[in-house]
């Protein structure tokens, strides 16, 4: 599907922080948080996620490796979501526990990535794609969230995205308090959950073992946000336990013997699931 054919018709408008004056402008879209109770962000998400997952089943492929979002766009399920993500602005965070909030911040970055590709278009290029994670942002308990403050400032606990020189949140700021194929998480079994879908990362990129040359081959990603995974042999200790038993055999052979092992990097696909 090509990016000019994705056309969002809705009443609300999120905007990017080139315009975040614009936010209350119309009270019929944004009206002001600190004028109404604040809503229960637990509730809040557990409505959103119920909406997301109707659209995955309706407008996803059977495997859920691409989306019509031209489909979803124009859909009832799509305009239900922008109705409930307005309540996101009085949502009281303070109250979820940790497994709550990290459901609650996983599944709304992926409902913030499916709507910034509804309305931004597929970004092309580093310049666009920086971007995508950075200028469109929601507002969500007073505070603004892009995705990569959602993604690096959130659920990294303030880690730097890759190559970039400083960190999403500087120190003291209120969001650090919310620290704690597309999918949405609920907070009961959101770690269990979180071990499917790295199970599945590694079954749709598999590592590569050549035990003649000691060399591994893994997804660019690891190396990205090696910070989160490790370093040397401690990446293939954690990678070990969502292999397949084939692979997960071959690795094991290389870490026992105690010998250098080589590591190579895919390059990444910066394809969408369109």
């Amino acid at each position: 599907m090509c990016p000019e054919e994705i056309i969002l018709r809705m009443e609300m408008k999120f905007t990017d922080s080139l315009s975040m004056s614009n936010l209350f402008q119309n009270a019929s879209i944004f009206e002001d948080p600190w004028m109404r109770e604040p809503e229960s962000a637990f509730r809040i998400g557990q409505r959103l996620m119920k909406i997301m997952s109707a659209i995955l089943e309706s407008y996803a492929s059977e495997d859920r490796h691409h989306l019509d979002y031209l489909a979803i766009s124009n859909s009832e399920e799509f305009r239900r979501y922008l109705t409930v993500a307005r309540s996101l602005q009085r949502v009281d965070l303070t109250a979820l526990s940790t497994d709550e909030k990290l459901a609650f911040f996983l599944n709304l970055y992926n409902a913030m990535v499916i709507h910034a590709l509804i309305r931004r278009g597929y970004p092309e290029g580093m310049i666009e794609r920086k971007s995508f994670v950075t200028d469109f942002q929601y507002l969500v308990g007073g505070s603004s969230y892009s995705l990569n403050a959602i993604r690096n400032g959130i659920l990294r606990s303030n880690h730097r995205a890759p190559y970039a020189l400083t960190k999403p949140f500087s120190a003291g700021d209120d969001r650090l308090q919310s620290s704690p194929s597309v999918r949405f998480f609920s907070p009961q079994n959101v770690y269990a959950e979180l071990r499917a879908a790295a199970r599945e990362f590694f079954s749709r990129n598999p590592i590569e073992v050549d035990l003649s040359k000691r060399t591994v081959c893994l997804p660019c990603i690891v190396k990205w946000y090696s910070v989160d995974f490790g370093n040397g042999k401690d990446i293939f200790k954690w990678i070990l336990s969502y292999l397949d038993a084939e692979k997960a055999g071959l690795l094991s052979h290389l870490l026992d013997d105690g010998g250098v092992i080589n590591i190579i990097y895919k390059n990444y696909d910066w394809s969408m699931n369109s």
